[in-house]
């Protein structure tokens, strides 16, 4: 992995080559940001610059045997914790760790997601503070990353804040996550914090069309949807999202237009909720509809929407009366029920109970009839 595989982070980038060129990197890094915006790609192109055997001023070289190792994650100075779903033995576990691993090698920028609700397990952790007490087998700086530290154990930051505060000689942690605030303040305070931005529209259209053989207008829409996160474009182009989006047009017209209690019974009827990604999705469908329903409220035309192909209809939405502070907050107020789906709300309560809020906020509340 190399720095110039770092889509769209050129701070980022030159922060990190300059620490490490100066010889000025601290024990832990925090790398904070959305998801799928470059952090574990960032992780791993540190890892190969500091252990490369020819780099360039500014990168690694790419073809030496520590970067290979790297890009196959097998380097014997790199320990990697990632989120895995439950397991019934150490097989599972050692199988669902290698699965995750296998997607990272074979798309960096692809999220970790799953059914189930996912966690880093206290064993993985306990494995790399043994794999650092022994000495190690290559020269060269010894790296932990901890990927979507967020989703850790308490029982697993509990140890692993005591390789945080004593870490062996030339060793780096580097933990990513996307939600800094659920991490131990004691763990945060003893890193140095890198913050990564989401990524321009374009930049993520042209990933999309070079790797991941989307056509150009498909690429133009995707990076539109996702919210500058690459990782959410490319899970977009990996399944069919038609029937999602419909679903999502679908309760969210019906949001506006029927009995609530409808709503939120047809929502429950409609919506997969044994599939913890797919409803983010659909979630995520209602962000980008909401957006567009304020820039319309705003007077902004309809070639500026995400949703172009429901303009005739978020156009009717717009002329409804609704509180522009309101509205603008709505995206926000949906992003948090994602966060909290993520980390294993039950999906028909919580969204149940994001429709009646929306609906107050926005000053929507109709009568509702008991079934």
């Amino acid at each position: 992995m190399r720095f110039s595989s770092l889509v769209d982070q050129e701070q980022v980038r030159r922060i990190l080559i300059q620490t490490a060129d100066r010889d000025q990197l601290p024990n832990s890094f925090l790398f904070c940001g959305p998801e799928g915006v470059g952090k574990w790609v960032a992780a791993l192109a540190l890892t190969a610059y500091l252990n490369c055997r020819d780099s360039s001023e500014n990168d690694s070289c790419g073809r030496c045997a520590p970067c290979r190792q790297i890009d196959k994650l097998q380097y014997p100075n790199l320990n990697i914790a990632v989120p895995t779903p439950p397991s019934k033995s150490d097989k599972e576990e050692n199988e669902n760790y290698w699965e995750i691993l296998n997607q990272k090698i074979a798309e960096p920028y692809a999220l970790i997601s799953g059914k189930r609700q996912m966690s880093i397990p206290v064993a993985t952790v306990r494995d790399i503070r043994r794999n650092l007490a022994q000495k190690p087998s290559v020269d060269g700086h010894r790296v932990v990353v901890i990927e979507q530290m967020d989703r850790m154990l308490t029982s697993s930051a509990d140890a692993l804040l005591k390789l945080i505060e004593e870490p062996p000689p030339r060793t780096l942690m580097i933990i990513t996550t996307s939600r800094p605030e659920r991490i131990p303040q004691t763990v945060v305070s003893r890193c140095r914090r890198v913050r990564f931005s989401r990524l321009a529209t374009p930049a993520i259209a042209a990933y999309l069309t070079d790797h991941a053989a989307v056509s150009d207008n498909q690429a133009r829409v995707l990076a539109r949807l996702c919210s500058g996160s690459l990782g959410r474009a490319l899970y977009l182009t990996d399944e069919d999202i038609t029937q999602d989006r419909e679903i999502a047009k679908l309760i969210f017209k019906g949001f506006f237009d029927a009995d609530l209690a409808e709503v939120i019974a047809e929502a429950s009827e409609l919506l997969p909720t044994t599939d913890r990604f797919r409803i983010n999705r659909i979630l995520a469908v209602w962000q980008s509809l909401f957006r567009d329903l304020l820039l319309l409220q705003s007077g902004t035309d309809r070639t500026a929407l995400i949703n172009v192909d429901f303009a005739v209809e978020l156009e009717r939405l717009a002329g409804r009366a609704m509180n522009p502070k309101a509205l603008a907050g709505v995206p926000a107020v949906i992003g948090a029920v994602i966060d909290d789906i993520d980390i294993n709300v039950e999906t028909r309560t919580a969204v149940a109970a994001l429709l009646i809020d929306l609906a107050r906020r926005l000053g929507l509340q109709r009568e509702t009839r008991t079934r």
